[in-house]
Protein backbone atom coordinates (compact mmCIF):
# COMPACT_ATOMS: atom_id res chain seq x y z
CA UNK A 1 0.00 0.00 0.00
CA UNK A 2 1.52 3.29 -1.11
CA UNK A 3 1.27 6.55 0.77
CA UNK A 4 -1.70 7.73 -1.28
CA UNK A 5 -3.65 4.55 -0.52
CA UNK A 6 -2.77 4.91 3.18
CA UNK A 7 -4.00 8.49 3.22
CA UNK A 8 -7.19 7.44 1.41
CA UNK A 9 -7.77 4.55 3.81
CA UNK A 10 -7.29 6.85 6.82
CA UNK A 11 -9.68 9.42 5.41
CA UNK A 12 -12.38 6.84 4.60
CA UNK A 13 -11.98 5.19 7.99
CA UNK A 14 -12.27 8.54 9.74
CA UNK A 15 -15.36 9.52 7.74
CA UNK A 16 -16.95 6.10 8.35
CA UNK A 17 -16.31 6.28 12.07
CA UNK A 18 -17.68 9.82 12.24
CA UNK A 19 -20.79 8.94 10.26
CA UNK A 20 -21.23 5.77 12.31
CA UNK A 21 -21.09 7.83 15.53
CA UNK A 22 -23.59 10.41 14.22
CA UNK A 23 -25.94 7.80 12.75
CA UNK A 24 -25.79 5.68 15.91
CA UNK A 25 -26.53 8.66 18.16
CA UNK A 26 -29.44 9.82 16.05
CA UNK A 27 -30.86 6.31 15.74
CA UNK A 28 -30.55 5.82 19.51
CA UNK A 29 -32.55 8.94 20.36
CA UNK A 30 -35.09 8.41 17.56
CA UNK A 31 -35.72 4.79 18.62
CA UNK A 32 -36.05 5.72 22.29
CA UNK A 33 -38.40 8.62 21.54
CA UNK A 34 -40.49 6.34 19.30
CA UNK A 35 -40.78 3.73 22.06
CA UNK A 36 -41.82 6.41 24.57
CA UNK A 37 -44.45 7.79 22.21
CA UNK A 38 -45.81 4.28 21.55
CA UNK A 39 -46.18 3.64 25.29
CA UNK A 40 -47.82 7.03 25.90
CA UNK A 41 -50.16 6.67 22.92
CA UNK A 42 -51.35 3.24 24.05
CA UNK A 43 -51.76 4.42 27.65
CA UNK A 44 -53.76 7.51 26.61
CA UNK A 45 -55.97 5.45 24.30
CA UNK A 46 -56.80 2.85 26.94
CA UNK A 47 -57.30 5.47 29.64
CA UNK A 48 -59.62 7.51 27.41
CA UNK A 49 -61.70 4.41 26.86
CA UNK A 50 -61.93 3.81 30.61
CA UNK A 51 -62.82 7.48 31.27
CA UNK A 52 -65.67 7.25 28.78
CA UNK A 53 -66.71 3.87 30.17
CA UNK A 54 -67.08 5.37 33.67
CA UNK A 55 -68.71 8.57 32.30
CA UNK A 56 -65.79 10.59 33.65
CA UNK A 57 -65.37 12.88 30.62
CA UNK A 58 -67.97 15.56 31.43
CA UNK A 59 -66.90 16.49 34.97
CA UNK A 60 -69.27 19.44 35.50
CA UNK A 61 -72.34 17.29 36.20
CA UNK A 62 -73.71 15.73 39.42
CA UNK A 63 -71.90 12.61 40.68
CA UNK A 64 -68.88 13.49 38.54
CA UNK A 65 -66.57 13.03 41.55
CA UNK A 66 -67.80 9.46 42.04
CA UNK A 67 -67.39 8.66 38.35
CA UNK A 68 -63.93 10.23 38.36
CA UNK A 69 -62.85 8.19 41.41
CA UNK A 70 -64.09 4.95 39.84
CA UNK A 71 -62.19 5.75 36.65
CA UNK A 72 -59.02 6.79 38.53
CA UNK A 73 -58.98 3.56 40.53
CA UNK A 74 -59.34 1.45 37.42
CA UNK A 75 -56.76 3.40 35.41
CA UNK A 76 -54.18 3.36 38.23
CA UNK A 77 -54.24 -0.42 38.14
CA UNK A 78 -53.66 -0.56 34.38
CA UNK A 79 -51.30 1.47 32.21
CA UNK A 80 -50.67 4.14 34.88
CA UNK A 81 -49.39 4.00 38.45
CA UNK A 82 -50.85 7.41 39.34
CA UNK A 83 -54.13 8.75 37.94
CA UNK A 84 -55.41 12.26 38.71
CA UNK A 85 -58.66 13.75 37.35
CA UNK A 86 -59.54 17.47 37.52
CA UNK A 87 -62.71 19.33 36.59
CA UNK A 88 -62.76 22.11 33.99
CA UNK A 89 -61.71 24.71 36.61
CA UNK A 90 -58.61 22.73 37.58
CA UNK A 91 -59.96 21.37 40.87
CA UNK A 92 -58.83 17.86 41.64
CA UNK A 93 -61.79 15.46 41.80
CA UNK A 94 -60.02 12.11 42.12
CA UNK A 95 -56.60 10.62 42.67
CA UNK A 96 -55.54 6.99 42.81
CA UNK A 97 -52.15 5.31 42.73
CA UNK A 98 -50.45 1.96 42.99
CA UNK A 99 -47.86 1.19 45.71
CA UNK A 100 -45.11 1.96 43.21
CA UNK A 101 -46.85 5.19 42.30
CA UNK A 102 -46.88 6.23 45.96
CA UNK A 103 -43.08 5.78 46.06
CA UNK A 104 -42.43 8.25 43.23
CA UNK A 105 -45.23 10.74 43.98
CA UNK A 106 -43.22 12.82 46.50
CA UNK A 107 -40.43 13.29 43.91
CA UNK A 108 -42.68 14.52 41.09
CA UNK A 109 -42.32 18.18 40.09
CA UNK A 110 -45.26 20.21 41.34
CA UNK A 111 -47.31 22.40 39.02
CA UNK A 112 -50.19 24.85 39.14
CA UNK A 113 -53.81 24.00 38.35
CA UNK A 114 -54.06 22.50 34.84
CA UNK A 115 -55.02 24.81 31.99
CA UNK A 116 -53.49 23.15 28.91
CA UNK A 117 -55.49 22.66 25.70
CA UNK A 118 -53.49 19.87 24.00
CA UNK A 119 -52.22 16.48 25.14
CA UNK A 120 -48.51 16.20 25.96
CA UNK A 121 -46.08 14.14 28.00
CA UNK A 122 -42.70 14.41 29.70
CA UNK A 123 -40.02 11.82 30.43
CA UNK A 124 -38.30 12.15 33.82
CA UNK A 125 -35.56 10.31 35.71
CA UNK A 126 -36.31 10.48 39.44
CA UNK A 127 -34.15 9.66 42.48
CA UNK A 128 -34.00 5.98 43.27
CA UNK A 129 -33.46 4.93 39.65
CA UNK A 130 -37.11 5.47 38.61
CA UNK A 131 -37.89 6.42 35.04
CA UNK A 132 -41.42 7.81 34.59
CA UNK A 133 -43.61 8.99 31.73
CA UNK A 134 -46.07 11.72 32.77
CA UNK A 135 -48.99 12.56 30.47
CA UNK A 136 -51.30 15.58 30.46
CA UNK A 137 -54.62 15.15 28.60
CA UNK A 138 -57.45 17.71 28.36
CA UNK A 139 -60.88 16.03 28.34
CA UNK A 140 -63.55 17.04 25.85
CA UNK A 141 -67.12 15.78 25.74
CA UNK A 142 -66.89 15.34 21.97
CA UNK A 143 -64.30 12.79 20.89
CA UNK A 144 -64.10 14.18 17.34
CA UNK A 145 -63.88 17.90 18.20
CA UNK A 146 -60.27 18.70 19.15
CA UNK A 147 -61.10 22.39 19.65
CA UNK A 148 -64.30 21.97 21.66
CA UNK A 149 -64.78 23.15 25.26
CA UNK A 150 -62.68 21.39 27.88
CA UNK A 151 -64.73 19.48 30.45
CA UNK A 152 -61.83 18.32 32.65
CA UNK A 153 -58.22 17.19 32.77
CA UNK A 154 -56.52 13.84 33.19
CA UNK A 155 -52.94 13.45 34.37
CA UNK A 156 -51.26 10.07 34.61
CA UNK A 157 -47.85 8.86 35.69
CA UNK A 158 -46.45 5.55 34.49
CA UNK A 159 -43.42 4.14 36.25
CA UNK A 160 -41.62 2.33 33.44
CA UNK A 161 -40.87 -1.18 34.79
CA UNK A 162 -37.40 -2.65 34.62
CA UNK A 163 -38.28 -5.13 31.87
CA UNK A 164 -39.66 -2.36 29.68
CA UNK A 165 -36.62 -0.16 30.31
CA UNK A 166 -34.42 -3.09 29.28
CA UNK A 167 -36.58 -3.67 26.21
CA UNK A 168 -36.34 -0.03 25.14
CA UNK A 169 -32.60 0.01 25.83
CA UNK A 170 -32.00 -3.14 23.76
CA UNK A 171 -34.20 -1.91 20.92
CA UNK A 172 -32.45 1.49 20.84
CA UNK A 173 -29.04 -0.15 21.06
CA UNK A 174 -29.81 -2.48 18.16
CA UNK A 175 -30.95 0.45 16.01
CA UNK A 176 -27.85 2.43 16.90
CA UNK A 177 -25.54 -0.52 16.18
CA UNK A 178 -27.29 -1.20 12.88
CA UNK A 179 -26.89 2.43 11.82
CA UNK A 180 -23.24 2.52 12.88
CA UNK A 181 -22.44 -0.82 11.29
CA UNK A 182 -24.15 0.19 8.05
CA UNK A 183 -22.07 3.35 7.88
CA UNK A 184 -18.82 1.45 8.56
CA UNK A 185 -19.66 -1.28 6.04
CA UNK A 186 -20.51 1.30 3.41
CA UNK A 187 -17.14 2.92 3.97
CA UNK A 188 -15.36 -0.44 3.79
CA UNK A 189 -17.25 -1.41 0.63
CA UNK A 190 -16.48 1.86 -1.10
CA UNK A 191 -12.82 1.90 -0.11
CA UNK A 192 -11.53 -0.29 -3.02
CA UNK A 193 -13.49 1.76 -5.50
CA UNK A 194 -12.07 5.03 -4.21
CA UNK A 195 -8.52 3.61 -4.14
CA UNK A 196 -8.74 2.20 -7.64
CA UNK A 197 -10.15 5.39 -9.15
CA UNK A 198 -7.78 7.65 -7.21
CA UNK A 199 -4.68 5.49 -7.95
CA UNK A 200 -5.24 5.76 -11.67
CA UNK A 201 -5.72 9.49 -11.49
CA UNK A 202 -3.66 10.48 -8.45
CA UNK A 203 -2.35 13.58 -10.03
CA UNK A 204 -5.72 14.70 -11.28
CA UNK A 205 -7.42 16.80 -8.65
CA UNK A 206 -10.79 16.73 -10.35
CA UNK A 207 -11.10 12.98 -10.27
CA UNK A 208 -10.00 12.90 -6.63
CA UNK A 209 -12.78 15.35 -5.80
CA UNK A 210 -15.26 13.29 -7.84
CA UNK A 211 -14.37 10.13 -5.92
CA UNK A 212 -14.88 11.92 -2.59
CA UNK A 213 -18.24 13.20 -3.79
CA UNK A 214 -19.25 9.68 -4.81
CA UNK A 215 -18.24 8.42 -1.37
CA UNK A 216 -20.34 11.01 0.44
CA UNK A 217 -23.34 10.40 -1.80
CA UNK A 218 -23.09 6.66 -1.24
CA UNK A 219 -23.04 7.13 2.53
CA UNK A 220 -26.03 9.47 2.39
CA UNK A 221 -27.92 6.99 0.23
CA UNK A 222 -27.21 4.22 2.73
CA UNK A 223 -28.53 6.37 5.57
CA UNK A 224 -31.70 7.14 3.61
CA UNK A 225 -32.24 3.47 2.84
CA UNK A 226 -31.80 2.61 6.51
CA UNK A 227 -34.34 5.27 7.53
CA UNK A 228 -36.80 3.96 4.93
CA UNK A 229 -36.41 0.41 6.27
CA UNK A 230 -37.03 1.58 9.84
CA UNK A 231 -40.14 3.50 8.74
CA UNK A 232 -41.40 0.52 6.73
CA UNK A 233 -40.95 -1.89 9.65
CA UNK A 234 -42.72 0.53 12.00
CA UNK A 235 -45.64 0.87 9.58
CA UNK A 236 -45.89 -2.93 9.21
CA UNK A 237 -46.00 -3.31 12.99
CA UNK A 238 -48.77 -0.71 13.30
CA UNK A 239 -50.80 -2.41 10.57
CA UNK A 240 -50.36 -5.78 12.29
CA UNK A 241 -51.57 -4.33 15.58
CA UNK A 242 -54.65 -2.81 13.92
CA UNK A 243 -55.39 -6.08 12.12
CA UNK A 244 -55.09 -8.07 15.36
CA UNK A 245 -57.56 -5.75 17.08
CA UNK A 246 -60.01 -5.96 14.17
CA UNK A 247 -59.88 -9.77 14.21
CA UNK A 248 -60.55 -9.82 17.96
CA UNK A 249 -63.54 -7.49 17.49
CA UNK A 250 -64.91 -9.87 14.83
CA UNK A 251 -64.82 -12.75 17.34
CA UNK A 252 -66.01 -11.01 20.50
CA UNK A 253 -68.19 -8.01 21.41
CA UNK A 254 -66.17 -4.79 21.36
CA UNK A 255 -66.36 -4.17 25.12
CA UNK A 256 -65.36 -7.77 25.89
CA UNK A 257 -62.51 -7.67 23.36
CA UNK A 258 -61.17 -4.41 24.84
CA UNK A 259 -61.32 -5.85 28.37
CA UNK A 260 -59.54 -9.00 27.18
CA UNK A 261 -56.82 -6.94 25.46
CA UNK A 262 -56.31 -4.71 28.50
CA UNK A 263 -56.35 -7.34 31.27
CA UNK A 264 -55.78 -10.70 29.56
CA UNK A 265 -59.15 -12.00 30.78
CA UNK A 266 -62.85 -11.16 30.76
CA UNK A 267 -64.98 -11.44 33.89
CA UNK A 268 -68.24 -13.41 33.69
CA UNK A 269 -71.17 -10.99 34.08
CA UNK A 270 -74.79 -11.68 35.05
CA UNK A 271 -77.32 -9.70 33.03
CA UNK A 272 -80.74 -9.52 34.65
CA UNK A 273 -82.79 -8.55 31.61
CA UNK A 274 -81.85 -9.59 28.08
CA UNK A 275 -83.59 -11.20 25.11
CA UNK A 276 -82.30 -14.27 23.25
CA UNK A 277 -83.11 -14.95 19.58
CA UNK A 278 -82.81 -18.39 17.96
CA UNK A 279 -83.43 -19.26 14.30
CA UNK A 280 -83.44 -22.65 12.60
CA UNK A 281 -84.17 -23.82 9.05
CA UNK A 282 -87.05 -26.20 8.46
CA UNK A 283 -86.14 -29.56 6.85
CA UNK A 284 -82.43 -28.71 6.91
CA UNK A 285 -81.38 -32.38 7.27
CA UNK A 286 -83.20 -33.32 4.07
CA UNK A 287 -81.58 -30.39 2.27
CA UNK A 288 -78.10 -31.48 3.37
CA UNK A 289 -78.71 -34.94 1.93
CA UNK A 290 -79.60 -33.60 -1.53
CA UNK A 291 -77.37 -30.54 -1.91
CA UNK A 292 -73.59 -30.59 -2.70
CA UNK A 293 -71.45 -29.59 0.29
CA UNK A 294 -69.92 -26.52 -1.37
CA UNK A 295 -73.36 -25.28 -2.43
CA UNK A 296 -74.69 -25.79 1.10
CA UNK A 297 -71.83 -23.79 2.61
CA UNK A 298 -72.31 -21.01 0.04
CA UNK A 299 -76.06 -20.82 0.79
CA UNK A 300 -75.53 -20.65 4.55
CA UNK A 301 -72.74 -18.10 4.20
CA UNK A 302 -74.91 -15.76 2.11
CA UNK A 303 -77.89 -16.05 4.46
CA UNK A 304 -75.89 -15.73 7.69
CA UNK A 305 -73.99 -12.76 6.27
CA UNK A 306 -77.36 -11.05 5.70
CA UNK A 307 -78.42 -12.03 9.24
CA UNK A 308 -75.21 -10.45 10.56
CA UNK A 309 -76.07 -7.20 8.78
CA UNK A 310 -79.63 -7.30 10.18
CA UNK A 311 -78.47 -7.87 13.77
CA UNK A 312 -75.92 -5.05 13.47
CA UNK A 313 -78.54 -2.60 12.24
CA UNK A 314 -81.08 -3.69 14.87
CA UNK A 315 -78.60 -3.37 17.76
CA UNK A 316 -78.46 -7.11 18.43
CA UNK A 317 -75.23 -8.96 19.32
CA UNK A 318 -74.53 -12.12 17.32
CA UNK A 319 -73.44 -14.92 19.67
CA UNK A 320 -72.72 -17.90 17.40
CA UNK A 321 -73.99 -20.30 14.73
CA UNK A 322 -74.43 -24.01 15.40
CA UNK A 323 -74.95 -25.88 12.13
CA UNK A 324 -78.00 -24.21 10.61
CA UNK A 325 -79.01 -22.52 13.88
CA UNK A 326 -78.29 -18.82 14.49
CA UNK A 327 -78.15 -17.38 18.02
CA UNK A 328 -78.14 -13.69 18.93
CA UNK A 329 -78.94 -11.56 21.97
CA UNK A 330 -79.88 -7.98 22.85
CA UNK A 331 -79.30 -6.17 26.14
CA UNK A 332 -75.66 -7.24 26.52
CA UNK A 333 -72.83 -6.57 27.03
CA UNK A 334 -74.39 -3.08 27.39
CA UNK A 335 -77.89 -3.08 28.95
CA UNK A 336 -80.76 -1.54 27.00
CA UNK A 337 -84.45 -1.11 27.77
CA UNK A 338 -85.69 -2.23 24.31
CA UNK A 339 -83.82 -5.53 24.06
CA UNK A 340 -86.99 -7.54 23.36
CA UNK A 341 -88.10 -5.14 20.61
CA UNK A 342 -84.67 -5.34 18.99
CA UNK A 343 -84.74 -9.17 18.84
CA UNK A 344 -88.31 -9.29 17.50
CA UNK A 345 -87.52 -6.63 14.93
CA UNK A 346 -84.44 -8.59 13.80
CA UNK A 347 -86.46 -11.83 13.58
CA UNK A 348 -89.10 -10.21 11.39
CA UNK A 349 -86.41 -8.80 9.11
CA UNK A 350 -84.72 -12.21 8.82
CA UNK A 351 -88.01 -13.81 7.76
CA UNK A 352 -88.60 -10.94 5.34
CA UNK A 353 -85.12 -11.33 3.88
CA UNK A 354 -85.69 -15.04 3.18
CA UNK A 355 -89.10 -14.34 1.64
CA UNK A 356 -87.52 -11.83 -0.74
CA UNK A 357 -84.60 -14.17 -1.49
CA UNK A 358 -86.85 -17.18 -2.11
CA UNK A 359 -88.64 -15.25 -4.86
CA UNK A 360 -85.56 -15.55 -7.12
CA UNK A 361 -83.34 -18.24 -5.56
CA UNK A 362 -83.29 -21.82 -6.85
CA UNK A 363 -83.46 -23.31 -3.38
CA UNK A 364 -86.23 -22.13 -1.05
CA UNK A 365 -85.55 -21.86 2.69
CA UNK A 366 -88.11 -21.79 5.50
CA UNK A 367 -87.18 -20.29 8.87
CA UNK A 368 -88.47 -20.62 12.43
CA UNK A 369 -87.65 -17.81 14.90
CA UNK A 370 -87.99 -17.92 18.68
CA UNK A 371 -87.42 -15.18 21.26
CA UNK A 372 -87.42 -15.32 25.07
CA UNK A 373 -86.41 -12.72 27.68
CA UNK A 374 -84.86 -13.11 31.12
CA UNK A 375 -81.54 -13.26 33.01
CA UNK A 376 -78.36 -14.89 31.70
CA UNK A 377 -74.68 -15.17 32.58
CA UNK A 378 -72.28 -14.07 29.83
CA UNK A 379 -68.58 -14.81 29.62
CA UNK A 380 -65.58 -15.82 27.52
CA UNK A 381 -64.32 -19.40 27.50
CA UNK A 382 -61.14 -20.83 26.04
CA UNK A 383 -57.47 -19.84 26.08
CA UNK A 384 -56.29 -20.10 22.48
CA UNK A 385 -59.62 -19.93 20.65
CA UNK A 386 -61.86 -17.52 22.51
CA UNK A 387 -65.64 -17.96 22.43
CA UNK A 388 -68.25 -15.61 23.89
CA UNK A 389 -71.25 -17.57 25.16
CA UNK A 390 -74.38 -17.31 27.34
CA UNK A 391 -75.69 -19.65 30.03
CA UNK A 392 -78.95 -19.93 31.93
CA UNK A 393 -82.48 -21.23 31.64
CA UNK A 394 -83.37 -18.21 29.50
CA UNK A 395 -81.20 -19.66 26.71
CA UNK A 396 -82.94 -23.04 26.95
CA UNK A 397 -86.44 -21.50 26.86
CA UNK A 398 -85.48 -19.32 23.87
CA UNK A 399 -84.39 -22.47 22.02
CA UNK A 400 -87.75 -24.08 22.85
CA UNK A 401 -89.53 -20.99 21.50
CA UNK A 402 -87.84 -21.63 18.17
CA UNK A 403 -88.45 -25.41 18.07
CA UNK A 404 -92.10 -25.00 19.15
CA UNK A 405 -92.80 -22.32 16.56
CA UNK A 406 -93.91 -22.46 12.93
CA UNK A 407 -92.10 -21.61 9.73
CA UNK A 408 -92.00 -17.94 8.74
CA UNK A 409 -93.31 -16.92 12.18
CA UNK A 410 -91.67 -15.26 15.19
CA UNK A 411 -92.69 -17.22 18.31
CA UNK A 412 -92.24 -15.44 21.67
CA UNK A 413 -92.80 -16.29 25.31
CA UNK A 414 -95.17 -14.50 27.66
CA UNK A 415 -92.21 -12.68 29.22
CA UNK A 416 -91.18 -11.28 25.83
CA UNK A 417 -94.78 -10.54 24.88
CA UNK A 418 -95.19 -8.40 27.99
CA UNK A 419 -92.21 -6.27 26.85
CA UNK A 420 -93.25 -5.81 23.20
CA UNK A 421 -97.05 -5.69 23.27
CA UNK A 422 -97.09 -1.87 23.02
CA UNK A 423 -95.09 -1.94 19.75
CA UNK A 424 -96.14 -5.22 18.11
CA UNK A 425 -99.43 -7.00 17.40
CA UNK A 426 -99.32 -10.56 18.69
CA UNK A 427 -101.54 -13.65 18.48
CA UNK A 428 -101.96 -15.75 21.62
CA UNK A 429 -101.36 -19.45 20.90
CA UNK A 430 -102.34 -20.75 24.34
CA UNK A 431 -100.20 -23.06 26.44
CA UNK A 432 -97.95 -25.04 24.10
CA UNK A 433 -95.93 -28.10 25.11
CA UNK A 434 -92.18 -27.38 25.09
CA UNK A 435 -89.69 -30.22 25.40
CA UNK A 436 -88.38 -30.43 28.96
CA UNK A 437 -90.33 -27.30 30.04
CA UNK A 438 -93.93 -28.43 30.20
CA UNK A 439 -96.68 -26.16 28.86
CA UNK A 440 -95.68 -22.56 28.20
CA UNK A 441 -97.75 -19.56 27.12
CA UNK A 442 -96.64 -18.62 23.61
CA UNK A 443 -97.46 -15.86 21.13
CA UNK A 444 -96.93 -15.37 17.40
CA UNK A 445 -95.79 -11.86 16.42
CA UNK A 446 -98.13 -10.69 13.66
CA UNK A 447 -96.17 -7.52 12.92
CA UNK A 448 -95.20 -4.08 14.13
CA UNK A 449 -97.92 -1.59 14.93
CA UNK A 450 -96.02 0.86 12.71
CA UNK A 451 -93.90 0.08 9.65
CA UNK A 452 -90.44 0.14 11.23
CA UNK A 453 -88.52 -2.55 9.35
CA UNK A 454 -86.38 -0.73 6.72
CA UNK A 455 -84.38 -2.68 4.09
CA UNK A 456 -80.81 -3.63 4.82
CA UNK A 457 -78.04 -2.24 2.64
CA UNK A 458 -77.72 -3.88 -0.78
CA UNK A 459 -81.03 -5.86 -0.73
CA UNK A 460 -84.74 -5.04 -0.47
CA UNK A 461 -86.04 -6.87 2.59
CA UNK A 462 -89.70 -7.75 2.87
CA UNK A 463 -91.04 -5.99 5.97
CA UNK A 464 -92.75 -9.09 7.41
CA UNK A 465 -95.99 -8.31 9.18
CA UNK A 466 -95.43 -4.56 9.13
CA UNK A 467 -99.12 -3.78 8.84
Amino acid sequence: MNSFQKRTAIRIAAISVLLAFVASSISWFVAREHEEEAIVSLAIEESSGLLRHFNAINLDVPNSAEHAMDAARTISGGMFDIAEIYDSKGRKLAEAMTPEGSLVEPSLPKHAAPSYVAASYESLNLPGGYWILRVFVPLRASRNDATGPISGYFEGVRVVPAWQRDQIFVSSLIMALMAGLASVLCGAALYPVVVRLSADNERKTREVLDSQTALIEGLQRSERELEEKVSQRTLELQHAQVRTKELLHNILPVDIADELSATGSARPVRHESVSILFTDFSEFTQAVATMPADRMVAELNEIFAAFDAITDECGVEKIKTIGDAYMAAAGLPKPCADHAQRCVRAGLRMIGFLANRNATAAFKWSLRVGVHSGPVVAGVVGKRKYAFDLWGDTVNVASRMESSGEIDRVNVSAYTYDLIRQEFDCEYRGKVEAKGKGHIDMYFVKGARQAEVPPIAGRDVYAAGSG
